[in-house]
């Protein structure tokens, strides 16, 4: 999940701070895409025991810990976008307290990284949200099933494929975790 830090043979990429999310009184540190972020810890070991148990490794004797400032930043592995991670941020940080206006798309790269680090309370908001939202029936199937999610959810979404006019296309039939025994026993 974090990765270390390799020279890069396109030269070096000036790091800067992250204009939203580098906080002041925050104190948990990641890098990501060569923008640092200053966040608060809490909110981390409160919401996800991946982060709780990887923040609870005691550094090594005379190492400073790991994510403390921006010489020990966490950087985060290549599929981590800064953007999709502001997002994810978002979530905590919304000066709206609860109102979370948000694309399906943003709603889609915050349940992406709440799955990926055990973030419950985030993936329950992010599936809240989404079912509020306009989303092709075959792109709430492929995330529902990508992410885990009750698959109760998505009984009417089946039923709705199955009773629209046009036939499944070529595209949609090929989507992966689209069961084709499910399909087929809605259509009976």
């Amino acid at each position: 999940m974090f990765s270390h830090q390799s020279s890069d043979s396109e030269g070096f990429t000036a790091l800067r701070r992250h204009e939203e999310y580098y906080l002041t009184g925050g104190d948990l540190f990641f890098l990501i895409e060569q923008n640092h972020f200053r966040v608060h810890r809490y909110f981390f070991e409160r919401e996800s025991q991946f982060f709780k148990r990887e923040l609870a490794t005691p550094a090594s004797p005379g190492a400073t810990r790991q994510g403390t400032s921006e010489s020990t930043a966490i950087v985060l592995d290549n599929s981590v976008k800064a953007s999709s991670f502001a997002k994810f941020l978002w979530v905590f940080y919304n000066p709206k307290y609860s109102l979370y206006k948000a694309r399906v798309e943003d709603w889609v790269a915050i349940m992406e990284l709440a799955h990926r680090w055990g973030f419950h309370e985030v993936m329950k908001l992010a599936t809240r949200e989404i079912e509020r939202l306009e989303m092709p029936d075959i792109d709430r199937i492929v995330a529902y099933h990508k992410f885990e999610l009750d698959r109760s959810l998505l009984l009417h979404r089946y039923a709705a494929l199955t009773a629209r006019e046009e036939p499944l296309n070529l595209e949609e039939v090929a989507v992966p975790p689209l069961p084709r025994y499910q399909m087929t026993r809605c259509r009976v």
